[in-house]
């Protein structure tokens, strides 16, 4: 049972599925600490003029430690609409679009009274409609621990599992000698960018996983899982 540590965002990218897609168990990093200008709060899309930022306005000048579970959103301004209008518009000519399209604006349109609440199930859509079967455990409900690598082994062991999955870019965060040292194997997640049919002309890079899936449908999973290459040695 492999164990993956996810930071919250809005409709997130490929490689943050391609790891839930490999995890067994995923803790959804709700007590982390906010942080602006970040993908927490926005997405990427693809549009007839290139990508665009779509952006769920939040409360954040000066509450610089707050976590994303604390976080407000701005209730003076009215985004939902707008990323229906924007979606349908960019992508109403793709594949997929309308197979799902009521059930992600019903999703977007709902009053939500907590962020941390439409992040996750903004990624609970995703994960459904690309039948990405793992089990999430929101770490405000875990023990907390500072230190990183003690963190990976304390969670590890609450959620039931026996190894730990990391993006190769985040080993550097974790002392993996410690942790391999308490039984606790880690799996390297390599990811490489798929390409995959995209509308308006050349691909482009890391857009949200809404763009996937509306081009590709049912096979956005198997894209994931050949995006991926896991390994046990440094």
């Amino acid at each position: 049972m492999k164990l993956a540590v996810l930071q919250p965002a809005y409709f997130p990218n490929l490689q943050s599925l391609a790891q839930i897609a490999l995890a067994d168990v995923v803790v959804w990093g709700d007590s982390f600490l906010y942080k602006k200008h970040d993908t927490i709060n926005r997405t990427r899309i693809k549009t007839v003029a290139g990508p665009l930022w779509l952006t769920v306005p939040v409360l954040s000048k000066g509450k610089r430690q707050q976590v994303v579970s604390h976080v407000k959103m701005d209730s003076n301004q009215d985004w939902r609409q707008a990323h229906v209008n924007s979606l349908r518009v960019n992508y109403q000519n793709s594949p997929y679009y309308f197979f799902m399209a009521d059930e992600m604006n019903d999703l977007l349109q709902r009053e939500w009274e907590s962020f941390n609440e439409l992040l996750f199930q903004s990624i609970l859509f995703l994960c459904k409609k690309m039948r990405l079967t793992c089990e999430f455990v929101k770490s405000i409900d875990l023990p907390v621990v500072k230190d990183r690598s003690d963190r990976v082994l304390e969670w590890v062991k609450a959620c039931g599992c026996d190894s730990y999955l990391v993006k190769t870019e985040d080993e550097k965060w974790i002392d993996r000698s410690l942790i391999e040292k308490n039984s606790c194997p880690v799996f390297s997640m390599k990811f490489t960018h798929p390409k995959y049919h995209q509308l308006f002309g050349g691909f482009i890079k890391n857009m949200s996983g809404l763009d996937l899936l509306f081009n590709e449908g049912e096979k956005s999973r198997s894209i994931l899982l050949k995006s991926v290459q896991i390994c046990e040695e440094k």
